[in-house]
């Protein structure tokens, strides 16, 4: 198939949706399809040092296009109104770079992986050929009840709401987008709801991250006896507000004294300052190591090191660290909505529903209690998320996407190289 893949965000040496983009592209071009991958100039620097230096053959098919908007839009950028006029405007100018590429030899399938937002939308539907829009987030909000662990509730919470509310209410790309694409991937339940209020024709869930292989061990990785020692708990992420850090702390101030752990914090971010006060106040200055921002090797061997994952995103489409901390093993404490309800597996950790903050707080408390008495739980958790993880590697996704796509596509266009992969093998959908 000729692909154009619309990648906003496209780094291979970045993670998130950088990375994303860029194991789209490579993934799709690895089967054979002729892939165009649109993307800003931002990442052509690294792109171009990866293709030169990579150790793999590079796929022949692999293409990039690398879309400039006006200087005076990249001056914007530095503040937060500029982020979104950047993205529109880069949107503008990749459809109108798409346009000739697509009279000389028509695209196939147009497929939409970053950002991974249903409110910044796409332009590319207008191409007129089969759009495939996401995996997107978007739906979810940060709980009220749990507002006083956002500090500044309404610049990071009250104006995102608010615009993105003037987005799916008065950009036209929004609802034609989601009105025309033949398939929109989600991912979580409540940006499911909200694609299909929009209009969306055919919604499905759909993971929205994936690890390379090699990322995988060979076998389970069991971790050492829990007797004698403490249960170590692991805290990995930007130390944004609505990463939840503060109820983390807040909760295991409330486990029972004679429950021994230590939790291992790695990430810097805009909090970092308020993080020493939090620590005290939850009286855990003996028992929370901060390890600030940790190379990739580091992270890695922290969660083979660990016993438990407790990040309790407060707003997330699905934070990447889920996936990650499952593919090597590791349960998960976390919070019972957006992308963990749908994409943890109730046999890998444990997830608490979402209440006022002194029930949430105690909840989670209990739960580290829980697992500390019955360290077996551990190892069933850490087993079942190991096998959940294995079928999230970046071929298994893209053979995902292929099989779909040859569900929407006209018959006349063979999708080929994969067979039609039953839709319950590589995604959950319990909705």
């Amino acid at each position: 198939m000729r692909i154009l893949l619309s990648a906003y965000a496209c780094d291979p040496t970045h993670g998130g949706e950088g990375g994303n983009g860029f194991h789209w592209a490579w993934e799709l071009a690895a089967r054979g399809h002729d892939v165009h991958c649109f993307t800003t100039v931002w990442g052509r620097e690294n792109i171009e040092a990866y293709l030169a230096g990579s150790r793999e053959p590079v796929p022949p098919g692999l293409h990039f296009e690398f879309v400039a908007v006006p200087d005076w839009v990249e001056y914007l950028y530095r503040w937060q109104f500029g982020v979104y006029l950047h993205y529109m405007v880069w949107q503008y100018q990749a459809w109108r770079a798409a346009r000739p590429h697509d009279a000389r030899q028509p695209y196939d399938l147009v497929h939409h992986v970053t950002f991974g937002s249903l409110q910044f939308a796409s332009w590319l539907w207008r191409l007129g050929r089969p759009l495939i829009f996401g995996p997107v987030g978007g739906g979810q909000v940060a709980p009220r009840q749990l507002r006083r662990y956002l500090p500044d509730w309404f610049k990071t919470e009250t104006l995102r709401n608010a615009i993105s509310w003037l987005l799916v209410t008065f950009d036209p790309s929004v609802r034609n987008t989601l009105r025309r694409a033949a398939l929109v991937l989600v991912a979580n339940h409540e940006t499911l709801v909200l694609a299909r209020r929009l209009g969306a024709r055919r919604v499905e869930l759909a993971m929205s991250t994936a690890l390379p292989v090699a990322y995988f061990p060979d076998a389970y990785p069991p971790r050492e006896p829990l007797a004698g020692r403490p249960l170590r708990i692991l805290w990995l992420a930007r130390l944004f507000p609505r990463k939840g850090l503060h109820l983390v702390l807040e909760a295991l101030g409330r486990v029972n004294p004679d429950v021994t752990f230590h939790l291992d914090i790695y990430g810097d971010g805009p909090v970092a300052e308020l993080l020493p006060d939090w620590i005290a106040a939850a009286g855990l200055q003996s028992r929370v190591t901060w390890h600030g921002n940790a190379p990739y090797p580091t992270v890695r061997a922290a969660y083979l090191a660990h016993d438990l994952f407790m990040l309790c995103s407060l707003r997330d489409s699905y934070a990447a660290q889920y996936l990650e901390a499952m593919a090597l093993g590791l349960p998960i404490l976390t919070l019972d909505h957006h992308g963990a309800t749908d994409f943890i597996p109730d046999q890998a950790g444990i997830k608490v529903p979402v209440a006022s903050p002194e029930a949430t707080a105690a909840a989670l408390a209990r739960a580290v209690e829980h697992l500390y008495h019955h360290p077996a739980k551990l190892d069933q958790m850490g087993r079942a998320g190991y096998a959940y993880a294995r079928q999230y590697s970046w071929p298994a996704l893209v053979d995902y996407l292929l099989a779909h796509a040859a569900q929407v596509l006209p018959k006349k266009q063979p999708v080929g190289l994969v067979p039609d992969i039953p839709l319950a093998q590589l995604a959950h959908l319990d909705t």
